[in-house]
């Protein structure tokens, strides 16, 4: 009887309600229900809306794209259209070949909108003089790069400085190979020299160019590099993810003597030829480490009324943006005479004055004349003497661009006169202003700032090397010597850079009235 009254009669009256439940048996529960549903993204990437990722994938290298368009569905569509935007394709068959197998592929070739045209060569040289040029293994060791003399130095020893240290930089001592790994690239080198020499018997591959050229229903842009002239491109070292060339231990530049004198012209020539004939719009172009015998060469064809004259006004009728690096060296090679590229001797020398000659007579200024929708003009010569090769005034002409908003200039002669009539013209529409070396003929710097400061409603102004004229010996240093920090703030020249620049843009008193703040450099050097 006492069993049966222990006995509760109703069983669920001290069941524990659900809230009194243990917290161990809710976390089994919740874990339970999650087996069975799809696990939560680690990434936030997904979530975003479409017009934010564009503007990530716009930042991103193609190997980032590419690893983007594996993590799902939604990113592989939008990651897809930022793939291989800009291709890099040197003058080489296997690189030739691959823009020939991307312009084929139906989705890819859609994305293609600038292509990066690297035509160095290789020069054809003994087993002697190969095994003496081959590059370092280590170009990063920099005990054998002198130091720059101080900044009161003069013309002379800053010149002999830089001599020396171009010499520094080509001769110092070498780290062997081994005799195997010598002979086991000796052959790679001497297929590379054949392949570049049929690409050249073949109108420098313009043919191989033309057709993958079609294929791009979006290419708005080309960019031809020589010797890196636009930005820092392949080094020497052998390694081939970083030299095309490394395995036959080799290394392309800008030009190679026995092919043309001057660096790139003939390939620029027929680029633009094919250019012309495909009928392709563009909207960029850009050179880089062009010789100035190009122009020689239009100039010539301007009078001739040739065909490159017109391939070239037709072209740069739809240029919105227009860089030319425009190199005025060359060089002379004396060997022992025997033809097979042993005891060589490179002298390179300038030819600012041949260059000027030329250009004086306007046709660097009547090619861009043509480019009526120009919006960006960057023009730079690589001139290391006192008088720059071209003078302002021929440079523009009395051309008005009405969309022109970036002008960069370097190494440039001025008149006030023509320097203030250009700013005049463009003042509606110009925003950003970069020069460097530029020379006044007449007038004073002072002055000159103020007035374009005036003219003027700047977003960005730049400065850069020299502001020098010919009037009362002006000379304003604006780059720190040797390997001095642009962001040193105890340095004049930066000083002066960031007063320059700030005035530009915002007003005020030209800084340079202030001697005592801002002097002058007494010696014009590089």
């Amino acid at each position: 009887m006492d069993d049966k009254e222990n006995v509760d009669p109703d069983p669920k009256a001290n069941k524990p309600s659900r809230s009194s439940r243990p917290p161990s048996s809710t976390k089994r529960r919740k874990s339970k229900q999650n087996v069975t549903c799809e696990p939560p993204s680690k990434s936030y990437l997904d979530r975003l809306p479409a017009e934010i990722l564009d503007m990530i994938c716009e930042e991103l290298w193609d190997e980032d794209i590419s690893a983007l368009r594996l993590q799902c569905r939604y990113l592989y569509k939008i990651a897809t259209a930022h793939l291989l935007r800009c291709v890099f394709v040197r003058f080489k068959k296997t690189s030739i070949d691959s823009l020939l197998q991307l312009s084929s592929h139906p989705l890819l070739s859609q994305n293609v909108q600038t292509i990066t045209y690297e035509p160095n060569l290789l020069e054809r040289r003994s087993r002697q003089a190969w095994e003496k040029d081959i590059p370092l293994r280590d170009y990063h060791e920099t005990s054998h790069i002198p130091a720059p003399p101080k900044q009161s130095a003069s013309e002379r020893e800053w010149r002999l400085y830089h001599r020396t240290l171009r010499k520094a930089v080509h001769q110092y001592d070498r780290k062997p190979y081994s005799s195997q790994e010598l002979d086991a690239a000796w052959p790679i080198y001497q297929k590379y020299l054949q392949e570049q020499e049929d690409l050249i018997d073949r109108d420098n591959a313009c043919q191989d160019l033309s057709r993958a050229v079609q294929r791009f229903p979006n290419l708005s842009a080309i960019h031809v590099n020589f010797g890196f002239g636009l930005w820092c491109g392949t080094g020497w070292s052998a390694d081939t993810n970083v030299n095309p060339y490394g395995d036959g231990l080799c290394q392309a530049f800008s030009t190679a003597h026995g092919y043309r004198e001057a660096p790139g012209v003939q390939q620029i020539v027929s680029l633009i030829k094919m250019l012309d004939t495909v009928g392709v719009k563009l909207a960029s172009l850009r050179i880089g480490n062009l010789s100035w015998r190009f122009f020689l060469e239009y100039e010539e064809d301007y009078v001739g009324n040739s065909d490159l004259f017109y391939a070239i006004k037709r072209i740069v009728q739809s240029l919105r943006d227009i860089k030319l690096v425009i190199t005025t060296w060359s060089s002379l090679v004396n060997d022992d005479g025997d033809g097979d590229g042993d005891d060589q001797e490179v002298q390179e020398y300038s030819e600012v004055e041949e260059c000027r000659t030329y250009l004086d007579r306007g046709s660097l200024g009547r090619l861009l004349s043509g480019a009526q929708d120009l919006h960006k003009l960057a023009i730079e010569f690589d001139a290391y003497e006192v008088k720059c090769p071209i003078d302002f005034q021929y440079l523009v002409l009395d051309t008005h661009w009405s969309h022109l908003h970036t002008i960069e200039l370097d190494s440039v002669d001025a008149h006030e006169d023509d320097w203030i009539k250009f700013f005049e013209r463009h003042a509606a529409t110009l925003k950003h202003v970069s020069v460097a070396t530029i020379r006044l003929l007449d007038g004073n710097w002072p002055d000159v700032l103020e007035r374009m400061q005036q003219l003027l409603s700047l977003e960005e102004a730049h400065f850069d090397k020299d502001l020098c004229g010919d009037v009362l010996n002006q000379m304003w240093r604006l780059d720190p010597p040797g390997y001095t920090s642009r962001k040193d703030d105890s340095v004049q020249e930066n000083c002066t850079r960031w007063a320059l620049e700030k005035f530009m843009v915002h007003g005020g008193v030209c800084p340079l009235r202030d001697e005592a703040a801002y002097p002058q450099s007494s010696t014009w050097y590089f």
